[in-house]
C-alpha cells in the first residue's frame, strides 16, 4: 500500500444522485405532483427505517435536555419533512428552524408544504450551496449570528448525495467536493455544545466517523441513534446509521 493509499482514499462511485440536475428534475416533478394533490409531499428519505422518529427520540432524550427554543439547521432539506416532524409533538419551536438546499425546486416545495403544516409558519427555507458558499452566520439571521451558530445541524442523506458527486474542488488539491463537507458545515455549529446528526445509508458508522473527524472540522463523535441490527457474514449492522457529533471545546 502506497503512502497516499494509507490515508483515507475511500470514495463512493459517482452516480446521477450526486448531480444537481438530478435533484432539480426530481423536485420539479414533486412540485407538479404536490400542486395537483397537496397531500402528496414527495419522498421522505429513510422512512422505511423509521429514521425521523428515531432522530426525534434521540433529540428529546434526557441526555441532551434540549430546550423548546433550540435552533436547527437542516442541510439538504429536500421537502423539509425532517424539520416538520420535529414540530409535531410541540417539543420544539419552528422559529428556530432553517432548512437549506441547493435546488430551487426543493426550497419552493418545502415552503409550499410549510403553508399547510401546523406551527411551521416560522420555519425558514433558503436556497444555499453548502459546499461552494462562503456564507457567514449572519446570513441565517441576527439570532444565529449573536448565538455563534446553530444548536443542532441535521443531515439526512445529504452527505451521501454529495459523496456521489464526481465534481472536484477548484483549488488544485485533487480532492472531491465531499471531502470539505465536514469543515464547511461544522463552522455553523455553536462552538460550545453544538451537535451535528448525520444519517447515511452509503457509509458505515465507522467510515462516517472517520470522514467527519479526520478533517479540519473540529468534530468528535458523541453518540449514535439506535436502529434494528441484522447479522451477515458474522458481522452486525443496520441499513442506515445516524451518528451524533459535537464541536470540540
Amino acid at each position: 500500500m502506497s503512502s497516499s493509499e494509507s490515508q483515507d482514499e475511500t470514495h463512493l462511485t459517482p452516480s446521477a444522485l450526486g448531480t444537481k440536475a438530478h435533484w432539480d428534475s426530481l423536485y420539479a416533478l414533486e412540485l407538479t405532483n404536490h400542486s395537483s394533490n397537496p397531500s402528496d409531499i414527495g419522498t421522505v428519505w429513510f422512512s422505511d427505517s423509521d429514521c425521523e422518529s428515531r432522530i426525534y427520540q434521540y433529540l428529546t432524550s434526557d441526555d441532551l435536555s434540549l430546550s423548546p427554543t433550540t435552533t436547527f439547521l437542516d442541510v439538504g432539506t429536500g421537502n423539509g419533512h425532517l424539520l416538520f416532524s420535529l414540530l409535531e409533538d410541540g417539543d420544539f419551536e419552528g422559529d428556530g428552524m432553517v432548512g437549506v438546499d441547493y435546488s430551487e425546486g426543493s426550497v419552493e416545495l418545502a415552503k409550499n408544504i410549510a403553508e399547510q403544516t401546523p406551527n411551521a409558519e416560522g420555519v425558514k427555507f433558503i436556497r444555499l450551496d453548502i459546499i461552494k458558499s462562503s456564507t457567514e452566520l449572519d446570513f441565517f439571521g441576527s439570532r444565529i449570528a449573536e448565538e455563534g451558530g446553530f444548536d443542532v445541524i441535521l443531515d439526512k442523506g445529504t452527505f451521501d448525495a454529495i459523496s456521489l458527486s464526481d465534481e472536484m474542488l477548484d483549488d488544485g488539491s485533487g480532492r472531491r467536493i465531499y471531502e470539505v463537507y465536514p469543515e464547511k458545515v461544522a463552522k455553523w455549529l455553536k462552538p460550545e455544545g453544538g451537535i451535528m446528526l448525520i444519517t447515511s445509508c452509503n457509509w458505515t458508522e465507522d467510515e462516517l466517523v472517520k470522514k467527519m473527524t479526520s478533517s479540519n472540522s473540529g468534530l468528535e463523535k458523541m453518540g449514535r441513534v439506535k436502529y434494528p441490527e441484522f447479522t451477515f457474514g458474522g458481522k452486525k449492522g443496520s441499513t442506515v446509521c445516524t451518528v451524533a457529533f459535537r464541536r470540540k471545546a
